[in-house]
């Protein structure tokens, strides 16, 4: 056999013969199979004009890519040339089968170690990776102006090296402390405008804005959602005076219900009635009925009017939503629980489980009676609840 055939499964194969024998695996290293078939991980070393076998484990208790990392260990003490042991590669890897879906970042994350670490680090050995490898690679991201990257960049090599550590791949974190020699990010909260500019802001969407663009608008508005979500609503998760987004849609991983008002429904409705697919499963489909609405609509248009540009985003919206709340008077476990927020700590959530639904029915009622009167104070027309009856919103 190549040095290169041989996997853990091979190795499983290998029979035991009357006497034992040896195979070479990689350098230095081989597998020795005992006529009891015990199959035993040796490492050769060779000084002082002397060959020792040093016996470093037993298969399969010890894989094949282990038994190369324990070989490497040990040649390197005599300045041997070792045997390949665990990549970058491979911690990433160990990384993202126990982060994925446990983080609520994990999308951005990943795709932020992709562009800046794993291009540089993945084939390189996690024992030859050290402390001022990982400055030079990060400190021009920091120079570049990108210090969050480079901070969250550095938070999770670090992560992905505890993650090795405990997994027998390398013996230590080379990168403890590193992080005291990247300066803080400045932290800036994205751009908002107070309450009570409302007006204005309905003002340059209702003029300047389609209505496909404005029915986001004011559903974002009204619902506090995220961007995100709000384009991804379904229309089998409204029911009567409720809509239920399914956990794994929020970007909290729980299930967030959402008071629909008569001014909700209505809005919901005109979307049905003006929507270009009205057979589309979602609420805000996008050019295809299969798709729903981009995420960025919104953000994109901000950004080309110059009236909210460095003033609003759409996720500052959720911040009027807030600020309004907080000047009256509402709770603030009631306030955050509109917002989908996670409050207080792990004992308490385990006892209070409620998500204040009725009460923030109450809220979201005076919510939409301010954006109606703000709608009214700029000579808007908007959807109203006066003279509604509750739309059936079932798919035709």
């Amino acid at each position: 056999m190549k040095k290169s055939s041989f996997t853990d499964s091979k190795i499983k194969q290998l029979s035991p013969a009357k006497k034992r024998y040896s195979l070479t695996v990689d350098t230095g290293l081989s597998i020795r199979v005992m006529p009891s078939g015990v199959k035993s991980w040796i490492v050769r070393i060779p000084f002082n004009n002397r060959v020792s076998d040093i016996t470093l484990g037993h298969f399969p208790e010890i894989g094949k890519r282990q038994a190369c990392q324990l070989a490497k260990r040990e040649r390197q003490k005599y300045e041997l040339r070792a045997p390949n042991g665990y990549t970058f590669q491979d911690a990433y890897c160990l990384w993202k089968s126990l982060k994925r879906g446990e983080i609520v970042s994990y999308q951005s994350e990943k795709q932020r170690l992709d562009k800046y670490v794993v291009s540089a680090l993945a084939r390189k050995q996690l024992d030859d990776i050290t402390a001022p490898m990982i400055i030079r690679l990060l400190k021009p991201i920091e120079q570049s102006g990108k210090r969050a990257t480079a901070k969250r960049c550095l938070m999770r090599i670090r992560e992905i090296f505890d993650l090795a550590v405990c997994a027998g791949y390398v013996l230590h974190n080379p990168i403890a402390g590193v992080s005291r020699l990247f300066k803080a990010p400045k932290k800036t909260p994205r751009p908002s405008l107070p309450w009570c500019e409302l007006p204005a802001v309905i003002d340059v969407i209702c003029q300047n804005a389609n209505k496909h663009l404005q029915l986001i608008f004011f559903f974002s508005l009204y619902s506090m959602l995220r961007p995100g979500e709000v384009v991804k609503l379904r229309w089998d998760w409204i029911k009567q005076d409720c809509l239920t987004i399914p956990a794994e849609h929020m970007k909290m991983k729980r299930l967030h219900r959402v008071p629909l008002t008569a001014y909700a429904l209505s809005l919901l409705n005109e979307a049905k009635n003006t929507s270009k697919h009205k057979r589309s499963s979602y609420v805000f489909p996008g050019q295809k009925s299969s798709k729903h609405a981009n995420s960025q609509i919104l953000t994109n248009f901000m950004r080309q009017n110059s009236f909210f540009k460095n003033r609003l985003v759409p996720h500052g919206l959720r911040s009027i939503a807030r600020s309004w709340m907080a000047d009256h008077n509402v709770s603030y476990e009631v306030a955050e629980a509109c917002l989908a927020h996670i409050v207080g700590s792990s004992v308490s959530r385990a006892y209070q489980r409620s998500d204040f639904f009725e009460a923030r029915m109450q809220i979201h009622k005076q919510w939409d009676g301010f954006i109606q009167d703000c709608a009214r104070s700029a000579q808007l027309t908007s959807p109203k609840a006066d003279s509604i009856e509750t739309p059936s919103l079932s798919q035709s």
